[in-house]
């Protein structure tokens, strides 16, 4: 009887002894896991960020005898980064508009502004900092531009705005410094001392913008720094683009344009020029094919007191149908803005519209009290 009882209880340890060997396990296990886990968020916590800039305004437009105001979202983006390794980054950034019209009209809704991997590549010679992308990426002038004039919470960039020249596209985009980085505050579109310099192949519509047929968009840019060592900030600039319009009818469309531009913390001014063969939408308008276009437009921004973070802005422009020899858009704001640390502002702006393009015939006023938000 003690016999069996013994077996009993060696069994029982044996038993015992498995089983607790296999718990240590799972417990070596599981700690193991929640320190990799542990790991691995506080590597995504690092390398991984979300921001934002929102434009929330009050808007009064005077229209002839008519008149019209409303609070709105005049415009936002969310922006996702994240560091996928010590040269890879992607970038995603959700553009937040209110629906203008179908059925969803007055909604609010998302669309894609920005999704690219992009590469950073090593500085070599002359080339400081050069950056490969693909995707729906950066497009060369806009974005050099909108690094110089930081109010788009205003309104959209001059050939943005006119549809000539889109922010981002579907495509595959270069960009590099020429010579050493100055590390000069207010630098803000590149402070490679030489210039820059960037290239992309696209769509060509633009990122809000079907395919409509099988050509390719190239744009380029070159902005060069004559006066490194005294005046930093100064830089001029030429820019085009070559391909067809984005249309089935595969009509040519290419502009070229220059630009001078001056970056510092105080200051700020673009002024360009550019001539267009059509533009990116491509509508036959009174039996013209294709239109010839050009224009012009001037932007500055002054703080004129040192240590009170108060700006003046301005900016003004004109589109001229060559065909016709008139102009068909002239266009100017003004605004009052105080500009916070990291740039979030208050403004109160007026601008007036004059159009005469049978694409967009309505002239109007508007009073707009803005309020930039970044996050």
């Amino acid at each position: 009887m003690l016999y069996f009882r013994t077996i009993k209880l060696s069994a029982h340890l044996r038993i015992h002894k498995n089983t607790m060997k296999k718990l240590t396990v799972l417990v070596v296990a599981l700690a193991m896991s929640i320190a990799f886990s542990g790991v691995q968020a506080q590597n995504f916590q690092e390398n991984f960020r979300i921001d934002g800039v929102m434009f929330f305004t009050f808007e009064h437009d005077i229209t002839g005898d008519s008149f019209e105001n409303q609070f709105t979202l005049k415009r936002g983006y969310v922006n996702f980064r994240h560091q996928l390794a010590e040269r890879f980054s992607a970038r995603i950034t959700q553009d937040v508009t209110i629906d203008q019209e179908g059925d969803g009209i007055g909604d609010i809704e998302l669309r894609l502004k920005y999704a690219f991997v992009e590469y950073d590549l090593s500085s070599y010679g002359i080339f400081n900092d050069p950056v490969v992308s693909g995707g729906v990426t950066r497009r060369p002038w806009i974005s050099f531009e909108q690094n110089v004039n930081d109010y788009r919470s205003q309104k959209s960039m001059y050939l943005d705005q006119n549809d000539f020249l889109s922010s981002a596209d579907y495509g595959i985009y270069f960009e590099t410094g020429f010579g050493g980085s100055l590390n000069e505050p207010g630098l803000n579109s590149n402070d490679s001392r030489y210039g820059s310099f960037g290239i992309g192949v696209y769509n060509g519509g633009g990122y809000s913008s079907l395919e409509q047929n099988n050509n390719k968009l190239v744009e380029g840019r070159l902005s060069l720094r004559p006066f490194a060592s005294f005046l930093p900030g100064f830089q001029v600039t030429a820019f085009g683009a070559y391909g067809k319009g984005n249309s089935a009818m595969n009509p040519d469309f290419n502009i070229y344009g220059a630009a001078v531009t001056y970056e510092s913390n105080r200051f700020n001014f673009v002024g360009q020029g550019f001539e267009s063969t059509d533009d990116i939408r491509f509508e036959d308008l009174q039996g013209i094919t294709p239109y010839q276009f050009q224009g012009w437009s001037v932007f500055g921004e002054l703080q004129p007191l040192k240590n009170i973070p108060i700006a003046i802005t301005g900016r003004t422009e004109q589109l001229f149908d060559k065909d016709r020899q008139r102009w068909i858009v002239l266009d100017s704001v003004v605004g009052l803005a105080y500009v916070f640390e990291d740039r979030s502002k208050i403004m109160i702006d007026f601008s007036h519209r004059e159009s005469r393009a049978v694409f967009d015939p309505a002239d109007f006023s508007r009073i707009e009290l803005i309020g930039e938000i970044r996050f």
